[in-house]
């Protein structure tokens, strides 16, 4: 498996996750969320009768595909399946970092005061992570954060720091054959990767990655402050 080059691992969009992590006091409260949900019901005659609202199941006709193009399906799979919960994660940081940017009213010098004094920290805990991600999957990741965020890899760059970080990092991602300045597009080049996406919401990619390697996904690793946030994020249960 080819992995990551150091020099892309580090780069800001794998940094995002490390650098934009907010630590104020809000960010370190103990929430207890409720398990399970309160059913609707309805009453007819002495019977009770309790409504649900159930996943619709999508079936896709089987396609013809050779032995190569299996196995390469078989291999995004794989690669979704260690890429996507990070992109998940990734994207709630930048929203909710965003947020509280604006929410505080921060300077953009007191914003960048803030990323700088937990970097050390973060990168320390995450870049052995990132270090076992392959080049497919850091790229797929890169592609899947476009999707969640709403914003490019370029344009999380330039909006958090400079146009010239930004410039830097897609020359960067250009020798690795990505393109921070593309847009995800679910309905042409990204279209594979949406029909995973699909089974995913749908609480049916766990079903399909058993068909295919005999086994459920392993769970990705995630730092044990970041594991309540992470939890939020995994694929619902059919």
């Amino acid at each position: 498996m080819k992995k990551v080059p150091n020099i892309y691992y580090a780069a800001p969009i794998l940094l995002i996750l490390l650098l934009l992590k907010p630590f104020d006091a809000r960010a370190q409260r103990t929430v207890t969320t409720p398990k399970g949900h309160v059913m609707q019901y309805v009453i007819e005659g002495r019977d009770t009768i309790f409504i649900d609202e159930i996943m619709p199941s999508v079936i896709h006709p089987r396609q013809t595909m050779s032995k190569r193009e299996w196995t390469r399906y078989y291999k995004r799979v794989y690669n979704f399946s260690r890429a996507y919960p990070y992109a998940l994660l990734v994207s709630k940081v930048i929203k909710d970092t965003d947020s509280l940017f604006v929410t505080d009213k921060m300077s953009k010098r007191k914003q960048e005061r803030y990323l700088n004094k937990m970097k050390d920290d973060l990168i320390k805990e995450f870049d052995p992570i990132f270090r076992n991600l392959s080049l497919k999957q850091g790229l797929m990741m890169i592609r899947l954060i476009d999707r969640e965020a709403g914003m490019t890899p370029y344009y999380i760059i330039r909006h958090f720091y400079s146009g010239a970080t930004a410039g830097f990092w897609q020359g960067v991602a250009r020798l690795f054959k990505g393109d921070l300045k593309r847009s995800y597009d679910r309905f042409g080049e990204d279209r594979d990767l949406e029909e995973l996406v699909g089974y995913w919401e749908r609480g049916e990619f766990e079903e399909l990655y058993f068909e295919i390697f005999g086994q459920a996904p392993k769970p990705i690793y995630v730092p044990e402050r970041f594991r309540e946030e992470a939890a939020s994020l995994q694929s619902p249960k059919r």
